[in-house]
C-alpha cells in the first residue's frame, strides 16, 4: 500500500501549494486519514509512505503523525511494516531526531528507500551491529540467523535474538514461522 502525503494532505485542505507540513493538528490529521487506509491491510504489507513533493516537516507533525503510526505497526492486530519513500534531508533529519528520542521505554527505526546520512536504510535509535544486520538484510533482501552469525562471527542464537528485537520493532520482516528475515 502507498499513502501518498502531498495528495492525503491536498484533499483534506491542509496544503494547497505548500510543500511543508507542520504542526500538532495537521499531523492528527493525517495521521487519522492514514489510520483509515489501514483497514484495508494484508498481513504483512509494507506500507509506504510517500513524501513525494513534502519539503519539510516540523517535529510536531512527526510527533503526532510518524509517531503514532510506528506505534500501531507495534500493536497492531495485523503485523504490518512502514517503510518511507521520496523524503528530503530536512525530512530525514527532523524524522530521525524525533523518533530517535521518543522515550527509554519505546524504541522507534523506520526504514527508508535511500540510504541515509546515517550510512544506514533506516532513521532512529540504531545500534552499529543493528545498522550491519539491516544494511546485509537489504543487500541480501533476506537473512537466517546463521547468516547473520557468520556476518558477525556471533553464536547463532545471539544472531536470532537480534533479528527478532528487529523484528518486533519493524526493521525486518518475518513472514513464516521459518527463522527468515526480510528487508523492508
Amino acid at each position: 500500500m502507498v499513502v501518498e502525503i502531498k495528495k492525503l494532505a491536498t484533499s483534506v485542505s491542509v496544503t494547497r501549494k505548500s510543500t511543508d507540513l507542520f504542526t500538532r493538528y495537521v499531523g492528527k490529521l493525517l495521521f487519522q486519514k492514514i489510520q483509515e487506509k489501514l483497514t484495508h491491510l494484508c498481513e504483512h504489507e509494507v506500507v509506504i509512505i510517500d513524501f513525494d513533493g513534502i519539503r519539510s516537516v516540523d517535529a510536531s507533525f512527526v510527533d503526532e503523525c510518524i509517531v503514532p503510526l510506528l506505534d500501531l505497526s507495534h500493536t497492531n492486530a495485523i503485523p504490518f511494516y512502514i517503510k518511507l519513500s521520496n523524503i528530503t534531508d530536512n525530512v530525514e533529519y527532523i524524522i530521525h531526531q524525533v523518533i530517535g528520542m521518543v522515550g527509554e521505554h519505546k524504541r522507534y527505526i523506520v526504514m527508508t528507500d535511500r540510504l541515509c546520512k546515517n550510512g544506514c536504510h533506516a532513521l532512529g535509535s540504531i545500534l552499529d551491529v543493528e545498522n550491519d544486520i539491516i544494511e546485509y538484510c537489504v543487500i541480501n533482501k533476506q537473512a537466517t540467523p546463521e547468516d547473520i552469525a557468520s556476518f558477525l562471527h556471533i553464536p547463532p542464537d545471539k544472531a536470532l535474538d537480534m533479528l527478532m528485537s528487529l523484528y518486533e520493532i519493524r526493521a525486518v520482516r518475518k513472514i513464516h514461522t521459518d527463522n527468515i528475515f526480510y528487508s523492508i
